[in-house]
């Protein structure tokens, strides 16, 4: 019998990992948000169906997974922020003046065109106009990176995602980025945005919590700076894209 038991046993493994070997082949990848994720545990192929290693996949998504041993489950639980914000968007953990501290589209505008000409920053390399840097703050997109490639405010870096702003090393690259704006002779200040200013605002608690000068663009992007979205006062301001090209509105937009 224990003889059966093991051959049965050593039967179903190998069939698996025939499976798994048959997943890696094709080349099977999983997305979350629209950014590709990697797994120490790959996806795999069985019978028409795709599974996915559920852990991974929910903590990608901001949940906790924890086994229950009582039950012999598995507890999944929504959590308000990502992993890297969990924890923090405690309003006692925030900058105490992050529900107050935005930037209107306009003003943010004013700013960073200071001759009116349109073009926005034009103290960059490949401009040229009278924009002066010394209040400028440094603009930072935080939604998914083919939307920052698709059209930004012109001058914006991108560096992660709201969600992922807290991690290490995207922390470390926004205060290098932010070290070298202000040796360029900039602002000491951060201004996130994001659609809708939800999520730039998580990040700027938190970032503020981090000793950071954090604003953000009130009512976001799409919002306020496009209006695409039910807006109030849009300004339609001007867009570039990745290649740093000007981004045009449609003639029915404004």
């Amino acid at each position: 019998m224990k003889k059966r038991v093991f051959f049965l046993v050593l039967a179903l493994s190998l069939v698996l990992l025939a499976t798994v070997a048959v997943a890696n082949v094709e080349g099977i990848k999983m997305y979350v948000n629209g950014n590709e994720v990697k797994s120490d545990v790959p996806p795999v192929k069985q019978e028409n169906r795709v599974l996915v290693p559920i852990r991974f996949v929910a903590e990608a998504l901001g949940c906790d997974v924890q086994w229950d041993e009582a039950k012999n489950a598995v507890v999944i639980t929504k959590n308000s922020g990502d992993k890297f914000l969990r924890g923090k968007n405690d309003p006692a953990q925030q900058n105490p003046s992050i529900h107050t501290n935005f930037v209107k589209a306009a003003d943010l505008l004013a700013v960073l065109d200071d001759d009116k000409d349109g073009d926005l920053c034009d103290y960059r390399d490949g401009h040229s106009g009278g924009d002066s840097i010394a209040n400028d703050p440094l603009v930072v997109d935080t939604r998914l990176k083919k939307d920052y490639d698709a059209g930004h405010i012109p001058g914006a870096i991108w560096i992660s995602p709201a969600e992922e702003i807290a991690a290490p090393a995207n922390l470390a690259a926004l205060k290098e980025a932010l070290e070298a704006h202000v040796a360029r002779g900039g602002k000491n200040e951060i201004v996130l945005y994001c659609f809708t200013a939800h999520t730039a605002g998580l990040a700027a608690g938190v970032l503020g919590a981090e000793g950071l000068n954090v604003k953000n663009l009130r009512f976001g992007y799409a919002i306020a700076w496009e209006g695409t979205k039910q807006a109030d006062a849009p300004i339609y301001a001007p867009r570039e894209d990745a290649s740093g090209k000007p981004v045009p509105y449609a003639p029915a937009a404004k």
